[in-house]
């Protein structure tokens, strides 16, 4: 009884010890959630809730999608809420590559109602 124990504690230490090397693996697609900021040809800004500013280079695989519709990129227009994928590779010279695979545009904020007086 005490062997199993002293074997399930110390694989669970393994799993728990490995876990974050798992999580980061390469092609491991990433989101990052926020309000455009910028657009400039085929780079967009994103501005997360934390204000911090991430710059994001779409190409010619990106698809943009308004809820299921697929559309252009110049379709993004600042004070968009977005969700962009992202995934993380590395090149033959082993430096990372990260190349946007999908950005989601939002639903537009809801108007606040106007109150009579």
């Amino acid at each position: 009884m005490t062997k199993r124990f002293l074997v399930s504690i110390l694989a669970a230490a393994v799993l728990i010890a490995w876990s974050p090397a798992l999580s980061a693996h390469p092609g491991h697609g990433h989101k990052v959630l926020g309000t455009v900021s910028g657009v400039n040809g085929n780079h967009v800004e994103v501005k997360d809730v934390d204000g911090k500013v991430t710059k994001h280079l779409l190409d010619a695989k990106t698809k943009v999608k308004r809820g299921k519709l697929v559309v252009k990129a110049s379709d993004l227009k600042v004070g968009d809420r977005v969700v962009v994928v992202v995934t993380e590779s590395k090149d033959t010279a082993g430096k990372a590559v990260t190349t946007v695979t999908e950005v989601q545009i939002g639903a537009a904020a809801a108007a606040k109602p106007v109150t009579q007086k």
